[in-house]
């Protein structure tokens, strides 16, 4: 996969800021097509880009993230996204990874809507990068509350619960009750008032969003066999 979308490349946001954090300042590219980034703290991840149902122009030889998958600096990651053209066409909000003139670096190319070429090239980053699947596992478990709420009135609510509660260090808990819908709940440590907010669930109809078959690869474990062990007689 060497086509990646404006959402690809955003996962960029949760990534640790901290060089000294060194594969987790940066993107991972998996050789799938999709990508992940994360602090240690949040972890975030987006599928591979449909290349079938995008007409992405042609800008030359492609390349590949390789079949081990390469880490990307932030910093060069956000240049890319920065490259990206203002134009909405879903065609254009995506970027190639391309063949440059050093093959060791890694380039994106995306163009206007006027056909014009932005290319970015820059070196992977050596270091490692954590196993995110397995995280994402751990952290979902085996049996998970499941609860939908509409995205923009969660924002809007802790928007709200962050004004009221300002964020004071690393140490700004809020405790999710889950029920019909949601209760979030936190404190004010100047003040030592407590808030609390609660969102109702949004109604899906009994329709449960279905993992596709990228999120089969990292939630659905393949089964284990059965070893039988033969006692000699």
């Amino acid at each position: 996969m060497t086509l990646y979308s404006k959402a690809n490349l955003v996962v960029g946001a949760v990534a640790s800021g901290d060089p000294f954090d060194r594969a987790l300042n940066g993107v991972r590219f998996e050789p799938d097509g999709s990508t992940a980034a994360g602090n240690g703290k949040v972890l975030m991840a987006v599928g591979p880009a449909d290349e079938d149902r995008v007409h992405f122009p042609d800008v030359g030889t492609r390349a590949t993230p390789g079949g081990k998958g390469i880490v990307l600096s932030v910093d060069f990651v956000n240049e890319a996204l920065k490259n990206l053209p203002k134009d909405k066409r879903i065609s254009l909000q995506h970027t190639a990874m391309t063949q440059g003139r050093d093959p060791v670096k890694t380039e994106f190319t995306c163009v206007t809507a006027g056909g014009r070429e932005r290319k970015v090239a820059d070196y992977p980053k050596r270091e490692r990068y954590p196993d995110w699947k397995e995280v994402a596992r751990k952290v979902r478990g085996t049996e998970p509350v499941k609860v939908c709420l509409n995205r923009r009135d969660l924002i809007d609510l802790l928007k709200a619960l962050e004004a009221a509660c300002p964020d004071k260090g690393d140490e700004n808990p809020v405790f999710v009750e889950i029920g019909k819908g949601v209760v979030l709940r936190c404190f004010n440590r100047e003040t030592g008032q407590h808030a609390l907010g609660a969102i109702n669930a949004f109604n899906t109809r009994g329709q449960w969003m279905e993992q596709d078959t990228w999120e089969d690869s990292i939630f659905t474990s393949a089964p284990k066999k059965k070893v039988v062990i033969k006692r000699r007689k």
